[in-house]
């Protein structure tokens, strides 16, 4: 986050940074996790993209949906893990 800047504002930006797309920001996703040595907060909120454009690796070196049953395919940090656990119940609760 910047200075003055508030979680879902920071999302959005870097959303629109990071992968040029607009984000509608919806529910907070699992507990803080402390990185580093406590130095930083990750913080995940559930989001939809807001128009037509599609997620591009403009901060990354690519990028990928998953599906629910496929998020063990990826070598997941150990700061995303608890996240990820936190997700399976919500994509499985999604229609469709």
């Amino acid at each position: 986050m910047e200075p003055g800047e508030g979680e879902v504002d920071a999302l959005v930006r870097e959303c629109d940074e990071e992968l040029g797309v607009q984000v509608d920001v919806g529910d907070r996703v699992g507990e803080d996790i402390l990185l580093g040595q406590r130095h930083a907060v990750l913080k995940v909120y559930l989001a939809t993209l807001a128009g037509d454009e599609q997620p591009r690796a403009i901060e990354h070196l690519q990028i990928r949906w998953l599906g629910v049953d496929e998020l063990d395919s990826v070598a997941w940090l150990p700061a995303d893990a608890p996240i990820v656990q936190a997700l399976v119940p919500i994509l499985k609760a999604e229609p469709g």
